[in-house]
C-alpha cells in the first residue's frame, strides 16, 4: 500500500512542475493534464506483468501421446504361444487387485499369502507375485475381481 500511495506522490510531484512548463510553452493546461495521465496509464500498465510465473521452472517436459489404443496394447499383451502375460496388463490387473485388497483392509506388498488368498481366491498371490502370470491364472483374477467372494472387511483375531 505505501509503494502505490509514493507512486501517486512522486507522479503529483513530478507532473505539476511539467505541466505548467507546457502551460508556460503554450499548450493549454487541460491538454497538458490530459496528456500526463494518459502517459502514467501507459506506464503504470507497462508496469504489470502479463505472464504467469507462477509454475515451477523449467516448466515439465509435454507428454508424448502413445500412438494406437489401451485395448489394442492390451489385447497383444498375451503371448498365444507361452500364455504369459505381458507387463502392461500384469500391472492393470496388480493395480486392480491391489485396490480390491486395500477395501478389504489388506496389502498386496506386505500381505500373507493366505490374507490375498482369503480374498481373491486360492493361488492369488502366488500369481500377483510371482515373476509370471500365465493366461489360466489372469481368467481366475479377473473372475475373482469382478465377483466379490467375501464380505467387505476381512475378519481378524
Amino acid at each position: 500500500m505505501r509503494g502505490r500511495v509514493l507512486i501517486v506522490v512522486v507522479w503529483i510531484a513530478l507532473g505539476i512542475p511539467v505541466a505548467l512548463l507546457l502551460a508556460f510553452l503554450g499548450v493549454p493546461l487541460e491538454f497538458a493534464v490530459a496528456w500526463i495521465l494518459v502517459f502514467a496509464a501507459a506506464l503504470l500498465i507497462a508496469r504489470q506483468n502479463f505472464l504467469d510465473e507462477s509454475g515451477p521452472w523449467p516448466p515439465a517436459a509435454p507428454d508424448v501421446p502413445r500412438r494406437g489404443s489401451d485395448v489394442s496394447r492390451l489385447a497383444w499383451s498375451i503371448d498365444s504361444r507361452t500364455g504369459a502375460v505381458g507387463p502392461s496388463l500384469r500391472q492393470r490387473i496388480t493395480a486392480l487387485a491391489d485396490r480390491r485388497l486395500r477395501a478389504h483392509g489388506v496389502r498386496l506388498d506386505t500381505a500373507e499369502a493366505s490374507a490375498v488368498d482369503a480374498v481373491l481366491g486360492p493361488g492369488a498371490h502366488a500369481a500377483l507375485t510371482g515373476p509370471v502370470l500365465r493366461r489360466a491364472e489372469l481368467e481366475r483374477l479377473l473372475q475373482a475381481l469382478e465377483h466379490d467372494p467375501v464380505p467387505s472387511t476381512l475378519e481378524r483375531p
